[in-house]
């Protein structure tokens, strides 16, 4: 006799396995027109309530449209203003910085060839078989600033998406709830309003602990006395938008830039210390108390989500990637057929016991 749990677990993975490879497939091929797009959507929703808010003052929805872009760019704009004199002593002074991160590594490789003989670490083996030198990320840095027409045309296609998916919200809400059924539609709504609230959250929060850490670690390193402690510091605080790895990140530059251009070794050490201590907090304190848990995935997706995009999209794919599981978190939830894999998502699924056999039986 045929088996017909077993078919259909069997069509339910293959159904999946598929659908995987063909989104797989279509962000691979389609990122220079997906990614500007998925920014315009996370914008538009962050951006809403403001433009909503300007409506009750200006008649015209273009023009609170635009308002409300300029209440998102000012603010950036004067923290830029900040540390901009640093950031071009930066830029001018690359190769030499470059080469100190080099010495600064070299210093760093001795000392640990020190403790540890049997390491044997060498800095030109180390940067010749990585085919890359240290000044890597710094270069980087400098072709992203340098370079720029590429990202100004993203940039420039992110806020014209970001202007018609506003100025037409209401025509696009509408024509996605109808096309479910009547009866699904009141839960579609509420989705989309979820979503919407998701994003804002996160986006908001994002913003408010990358200014947080910028002002911390920039006093910190300051007190320490780094040079550049303003860039340094918010160069951190930006890259806190990267999960995971950004804070640390942010923390090993000025760390292999202490070594190399203080005359004490107190410094980097303190340096060091003081950013484990910031991340500390940052990942026990500042992030859970101000995104709170509007961010319902559990680590495992949330890793899974960063190394997916990732490998698609590099570092666009790394910032997108939480919003966008938690975006189809919240979808695959309001559909009885998918409901289950919502709830293998959820961050608190220890404590749902039961709950998928309730789902089976259902």
């Amino acid at each position: 006799m045929p088996n017909h749990k077993s078919d259909s677990l069997l069509a339910k993975v293959a159904y999946v396995t598929i659908s995987v490879i063909g989104i797989g497939w279509l962000l691979s091929i389609g990122s220079g027109l997906i990614i500007p797009f998925i920014f315009a959507i996370l914008l538009a929703a962050f951006l809403y309530p403001i433009e909503k808010y300007l409506l009750r003052f200006v008649k015209f929805k273009g023009v609170a449209i635009c308002l409300s872009f300029l209440t998102l760019l000012l603010p950036i704009l004067f923290i830029t203003t900040l540390f901009s004199m640093q950031l071009i002593a930066i830029m001018e002074s690359l190769p030499s910085i470059g080469m100190s991160m080099t010495e600064g590594l070299d210093e760093l490789l001795n000392q640990v060839n020190k403790l540890i003989p049997l390491a044997n670490l060498n800095t030109e083996k180390l940067l010749s078989s990585g085919g890359e030198n240290i000044q890597g990320p710094l270069l980087f840095i400098s072709k992203s600033f340098v370079s720029t027409t590429a990202f100004l045309t993203s940039l420039g296609m992110v806020f014209i998406y970001t202007f018609f998916l506003l100025y037409y919200r209401n025509s696009f809400n509408n024509f996605i709830i109808y096309q479910f059924e009547k009866s699904n539609r009141p839960d579609i709504k509420e989705a989309m309003d979820e979503i919407k609230k998701t994003i804002q959250s996160y986006i908001g929060g994002v913003g408010l602990v990358m200014v947080i850490l910028s002002v911390l670690n920039s006093i910190g390193l300051t007190l320490i006395g780094i040079e550049y402690a303003v860039f340094w510091g918010t160069l951190a605080g930006f890259l806190a938008v990267i999960p995971f790895i950004g804070t640390l990140i942010g923390g090993v530059l000025p760390f292999i830039y202490a070594l190399s251009t203080t005359d004490t070794s107190w410094q980097p050490i303190a340096v060091l210390i003081f950013y484990l201590v910031v991340q500390q907090i940052e990942g026990n304190f500042i992030t859970p108390r101000i995104v709170g848990d509007k961010v319902d995935v559990n680590p495992l997706f949330a890793i899974f989500s960063l190394m997916f995009f990732g490998t698609f999209w590099g570092i666009a794919g790394i910032i997108l990637a939480i919003p966008i599981i938690s975006i189809v978190k919240i979808v695959l939830s309001n559909f009885e057929d998918s409901k289950a894999y919502a709830v293998l998502m959820s961050s608190n699924i220890n404590n749902k016991k039961g709950i998928f056999r309730r789902l089976a039986q259902d």
